[in-house]
């Protein structure tokens, strides 16, 4: 096989020649840019979470507090716990187990947790994530937003944080 050798000046030439950018080639002229840290609202009542955008996880993830599993008329799972926003406000969910995820831990070993739909809105993008419920008391986020929920919807920019342009229009409370 050989190798074709250019000169550096038309190899810098064939790198200026105008055509469409990359997002516009591949489908992304639509997505939303984020930093990899904003504030994320969750559930119907918008509650204001700091949450991690993270590339590295498969799926999304939410410190649940007093999480209780429980069977609803004896058959289907359910699940009661609580979430509590950055303003210190809380709101009670009482909600069905779409099923459960296995989750590895770094010691080793697996861990069982409830997953449930959720409806997150994050930089004015919104959508139904499923979210797995966790304690994440030693971690600096309360939600971290996992690659099912951001593909075809945003771009992270790693090196930025709360650079959200679009809000989340909440819900006004009593």
């Amino acid at each position: 096989m050989k190798l074709l050798r250019l000169p550096i000046y038309a190899a810098l030439a064939l790198a200026l020649v105008p055509g469409p950018a990359l997002a516009e080639r591949d489908g992304r002229e639509d997505m939303t840019v984020l930093g990899f840290v904003e504030d994320v609202h969750v559930g119907k009542l918008g509650l204001e979470m700091k949450g991690k955008l993270d590339t590295g996880a498969d799926s999304s993830s939410v410190y649940g507090r007093d999480v209780k599993v429980y069977k609803k008329s004896g058959k289907d799972d359910w699940v009661t716990f609580r979430l509590r926003g950055k303003n210190g406000r809380t709101v009670r969910y009482d909600q069905d187990v779409r099923r459960f995820a296995l989750i590895k831990l770094k010691t080793g070993g697996t861990i069982r947790r409830p997953v449930i739909h959720l409806p997150i809105c994050v930089g004015g993008v919104r959508g139904l994530a499923e979210v797995n419920l966790a304690d994440r008391e030693d971690f600096e986020y309360d939600i971290l937003i996992g690659r099912e929920f951001l593909a075809s919807r945003v771009l992270v920019d790693s090196a930025s944080t709360f650079i959200a342009d679009d809000e989340c229009n909440v819900p006004e409370r009593d």
